[in-house]
């Protein structure tokens, strides 16, 4: 049970650092100071690999990548969290907070609505589902504890570098 509220309190943090580099772009006084809110017009991009993934006519693999990477971690913690649910409820449940966040970033016009950047988040936590299920097959009971260990170090480090930004 100790080990289920380490993992609920990681992954509270997980999501304020998410949160803070979707919706704020790891920008501090915009974080604090609100006003720009608004202040942009509204955009939405409903075709996949084009629109604000592409840069000088380039797909923008770079943040495509990152996109893919932030959610990684929330597959594990989803499937750590939920570990009776199937693997298309854990998905499905990901995928609806990513479009959460994108309806979030149209409704108050603080970045572009985008579906790549949905397809992106729900790949890699789709990769954090399956890493779960591996890493649960090879430690089995001490799967829990090990992932909130490293879970752990990494928030810390993490937190360090966003801090150093």
């Amino acid at each position: 049970m100790q080990s289920r509220k380490v993992t609920i309190l990681l992954f509270g943090i997980y999501l304020m650092f998410l949160t803070w580099i979707i919706l704020f772009k790891l920008d501090i006084f915009s974080t604090l100071q609100l006003a720009y809110i608004g202040s942009r017009e509204s955009s939405i991009n409903l075709i996949p690999f084009a629109g604000t993934a592409m840069y000088n006519g380039v797909l923008d693999y770079q943040e495509i990548g990152l996109n893919v990477l932030c959610f990684v971690p929330f597959g594990i913690y989803l499937e750590m969290l939920n570990r009776t649910a199937t693997w298309g409820k854990n998905l499905s449940l990901m995928i609806a907070v990513s479009l959460a966040y994108e309806v979030l970033q149209y409704t108050f016009r603080i970045g572009v609505a985008d579906v790549t950047d949905i397809l992106a988040n729900g790949f890699g936590g789709a990769i954090g589902i399956n890493i779960m299920y591996v890493l649960t097959s090879i430690w089995r009971e001490k799967t829990y504890e090990r992932v909130n260990q490293l879970a752990l170090l990494l928030t810390i480090l993490v937190a360090s570098l966003l801090f150093l930004i």
